[in-house]
């Protein structure tokens, strides 16, 4: 029942989500931009820095469209001044990206067109929103057509310009052949021309005061011919895209041929050849090895460096340090099957059918792809070699990791800092409700008895305890305490949160009646979902351990669902802890 909720938990996703969406095509760009100029990235560590700080900045600028919703003066001058700073970082980059054009010799290829196209349209984007940044002028053209013009600059200069560049670029990789350069240049043309056409005049309807949102509008407004202008842009542009489609599909049906380096590129993708990755995994010391190691590509097809044979059998790959890449331990990918491919399957449908409402068949289409994945990880995470691994003449690695070593145990860390964004989510909204509120609990709500949610959190801290003990235990000699602390884990998690929903039932908790209750029946269905994950966990870690698949040196099962464990955990201890805080004390 509140709309400026609503808009702050959009714009949670929403706003952060537009700059996330830049952070992969900057990266392409910055693969691209030394190949067009031939020379070295300049400011490489500046724009890796830059990087980190437009995706930590983002998360500070959820209220940037807010500026007309109420907020009060510190909260707009905050979100203002964050909106300011995230144009330091972008700057960054683009200066660090001209630079390198302006010292290199510059290749007119089709991608590098579009690297230029992209350039003009994303720093226009980026001016306007420093514009709308400032708030006199933001209260002018709010939910205006200007809005929509910054938008799409943004967007489609920051984000599809870079990806039809690395289609032209990394086009030869597929099937050896390159996209047509005089094609490509319409394509850019009409692209780039129709989307300047199409957006720019935007920029002056939204001045003028044309609403966005907004279908049908008098004739008299005189709107007219900046629209249709808008529209023939909009044509332009869709004609570039069509011909661009033309030209892939007549392409793709080629004979396939070895690729080369045809950009005379210096990063490793071109030096694969054939239908598998590498020959053996070079040792690399330079941002651009293919131009300081002319023969590298050879010297990798002789089998010179690192894995030149296989351990297994199978698909294997070097796992390194993270910043200077010393390998550590060799990892061995799953090869091809159905269980990957019904799960993406299945994970499209639910999320798509849930877009149309079909929810029992979205659901349905989840279940597969659950089914799917565990099918697919029952078979992944076994030892598959016993010994070292002989990865170069005289070093042995070892086969496998475990662990904070593994990759899958900073999986599992991403997805609880997932899992905890929606959890803030959930929890900000409790926050902003109590805050609103005269009195808190309102009238007609009350909180628990302060032994409900001690007991509950006594047992939460039981469960992860049972936890610990069952990931400290000694896997190769017998694993009955560990299932049976695994087992306790499960029924303490299930107690918990049993415990704290009957407290807050018992204190007569009516979510239709108060937004405040609506907020603490949302957490408790938060922590309600996540014991069910955990149950799941527990259940598929038990009969891993049953069939004898658990093991020291294959226990991923295990040391996941303990990170997991511990994150539902800290989450139910905040979420009690901050609806008994915020209620008796605030």
């Amino acid at each position: 029942g509140d709309p400026l909720l609503w808009q702050h938990l959009f714009w949670f996703f929403g706003h952060p989500e537009v700059y996330i969406i830049f952070l992969p095509a900057a990266g392409m760009v910055s693969m691209m931009v030394p190949t067009a100029a031939q020379t070295g990235l300049v400011g490489h560590r500046a724009i890796v820095y830059a990087l980190i700080a437009v995706g930590f900045i983002s998360f500070a600028l959820w209220a940037h469209h807010m500026f007309t919703a109420g907020l009060g003066v510190m909260s707009m001058g905050f979100v203002a001044a964050a909106s300011f700073a995230v144009a330091i970082p972008s700057a960054v980059q683009v200066f660090s990206w001209i630079a390198t054009f302006w010292k290199g010799q510059v290749q007119f290829n089709t991608f590098t067109l579009f690297l230029l196209g992209f350039h003009f349209i994303f720093v226009l984007g980026g001016l306007t929103g420093v514009m709308v940044a400032v708030l006199p002028f933001n209260w002018q053209v709010h939910d205006t057509y200007f809005i929509v013009a910054h938008l799409h600059y943004v967007l489609i200069g920051g984000a599809v310009f870079p990806v039809f560049a690395g289609l032209y670029y990394w086009a030869p990789v597929m099937n050896g052949h390159q996209l047509s350069k005089r094609l490509g240049s319409w394509v850019f043309g009409l692209m780039f021309v129709g989307f300047n056409v199409a957006f720019f005049p935007m920029h002056i309807t939204g001045i003028l005061g044309m609403p966005r949102r907004v279908y049908t509008y008098d004739a008299n407004l005189g709107w007219n011919g900046l629209n249709m202008l808008s529209t023939i842009g909009a044509f332009m542009f869709a004609a570039g895209v069509v011909l661009f489609l033309w030209d892939a599909v007549r392409t793709a049906f080629k004979e396939k041929r070895e690729h080369g380096n045809p950009w005379h590129a210096p990063t490793l993708e071109w030096a694969t050849q054939g239908d598998y990755g590498t020959r053996s995994i070079a040792q690399i010391d330079s941002l651009e090895p293919l131009w300081d190691r002319p023969q590298l590509t050879q010297e990798m097809e002789a089998g010179q460096y690192w894995l030149p044979g296989t351990i297994t059998g199978g698909r294997e790959t070097l796992i390194t340090s993270v910043v200077d890449a010393v390998p550590r331990h060799v990892l061995v990918l799953p090869t091809d099957g159905w269980p990957p491919f019904i799960a993406a399957v299945g994970t499209a449908g639910f999320f798509l059918l849930l877009t149309v409402e079909w929810v029992a068949t979205a659901f349905a289409f989840g279940a597969v792809s659950i089914a799917a994945i565990c099918w697919w990880l029952w078979f992944t995470d076994d030892v598959a070699h016993t010994g070292g691994a002989q990865v170069a003449d005289g070093v042995k690695l070892p086969m496998g990791a475990v662990g904070a070593a593994s990759h899958s145990w900073w999986a599992m860390i991403i997805l609880l800092c997932v899992n905890a964004t929606v959890f803030a989510s959930l929890l900000f909204a409790h926050i902003h409700v109590a805050m609103a509120s005269n009195i808190c609990p309102p009238s007609g709500a009350a909180l628990p008895h302060a032994a409900w949610p001690v007991l509950s959190a006594v047992l939460m801290l039981a469960g992860a305890g049972a936890m610990t003990l069952a990931r400290r235990g000694e896997l190769n000699q017998g694993q009955g305490l560990p299932r049976l602390l695994v087992v306790c884990a499960m029924v303490c998690a299930v107690a918990s949160v049993s415990v704290d929903v009957f407290g807050h039932w018992r204190a007569g908790l009516e979510p239709t009646a108060q937004a405040w209750s609506a907020t603490v029946a949302a957490l408790l269905a938060w922590h309600g979902f996540n014991t069910g994950v955990l149950l799941f966990m527990g259940g598929y870690l038990l009969a891993r351990s049953l069939s004898g698949k658990l093991q020291a040196r294959a226990r991923a099962t295990l040391d996941n669902s303990w990170l997991m464990w511990l994150g539902v955990t800290a989450q139910g201890l905040v979420g009690t802890g901050a609806v008994q805080f915020i209620g008796r004390w605030l």
